[in-house]
């Protein structure tokens, strides 16, 4: 856009020091064309982003009940240190099992087959590590019966 913004203002200048036929300027008439091609290539460009951006908005909303699943999981085990200060798990703690829940997890062509394998892979990989860490830590302290 400040490419196309700098060969308006080019033009613009030529246009209002012109003297004589507009047609005989053959200067003028070169950043004209220019101008043109300028603003054509950026058009495509921005048409070609936007459709981009759509493909990316549409993925994002496909993945979206793997982050509500993640989401909801976290603040469960969040909800584990009002029982016990001992229980309280970090935002980063949980980041790490959710990537590696998505590395890790089977992957598979259809979208919904390789969302389904996250959420289940996640789903049981923290419960292990809710039940080893967490509670295990527990165990191993005598709190729990």
């Amino acid at each position: 856009k400040k490419k196309i913004k700098q060969l308006e203002d080019d033009l613009l200048f030529r246009l209002s020091n012109s003297q004589g036929n507009l047609l005989d300027d053959t200067e003028l008439i070169d950043v004209l064309a220019v101008t043109k091609q300028t603003a054509q290539d950026v058009s495509d460009k921005l048409a070609n982003a936007s459709e981009t951006n759509k493909k990316i908005n549409e993925a994002c909303e496909e993945y979206r009940p793997v982050a509500h699943r993640a989401t909801l999981i976290y603040f469960l085990i969040a909800e584990f240190s009002v029982v016990n200060c001992m229980y309280q798990t970090s935002l980063a703690q949980f980041n790490e099992l959710y990537e590696l829940s998505i590395d890790r997890s089977e992957k598979a062509n259809m979208p919904s087959k390789r969302i389904a394998n996250i959420i289940d892979y996640m789903t049981y990989e923290i419960y292990l590590y809710i039940q080893v860490r967490i509670l295990g830590c527990a165990d191993a302290a005598g709190q729990h019966n």
